[in-house]
């Protein structure tokens, strides 16, 4: 009886040896598969990736052109401005500033008259009658 378990335990054990075996080849089989799958996907991305590097430096590119642009938008602005500024310092200076001169010499003579109104009035009426 002994014999009989002896030959059962020495069949499991080359069965388990034989299984183990078959999953190790398995095991390298799909390493292998992987492998190649892999390899064929970086060989059918490398023309995607290229095409994107292609974008990245067309961008890049565009993105320069851009900001010269706004830089020459900035500098037309600025002058715009400047010019802006100096005109009206220069409608400020030989039209409003004369402006408020005459105003306020005819409030001045305006005072004048005023004050001078009744007393040349009362010399008026004294001389005339």
């Amino acid at each position: 009886m002994s014999d009989v378990y002896l030959g059962v335990i020495a069949a499991a054990t080359v069965l388990m040896a034989v299984v183990q075996i078959g999953v190790l080849i398995a095991g390298i089989i799909a390493v292998k598969r992987m492998h190649e799958v892999l390899v064929r996907v970086e060989d059918s991305v490398r023309p995607v990736l290229a095409h994107v590097d292609e974008l990245v430096v067309d961008t890049t590119e565009s993105i320069a052109a851009v900001r010269a642009q706004l830089d020459r938008v900035e500098r037309q602005t600025l002058h715009v401005l400047t010019r802006t500024d100096e005109a009206v310092q220069r409608v400020h200076t030989y039209l409003v500033a004369p402006a408020r001169e005459a105003i306020a010499l005819a409030a001045g003579a305006r005072t004048l008259i005023g004050a001078l109104r009744f007393p040349l009035i009362r010399a008026l009426r004294s001389a005339l009658g």
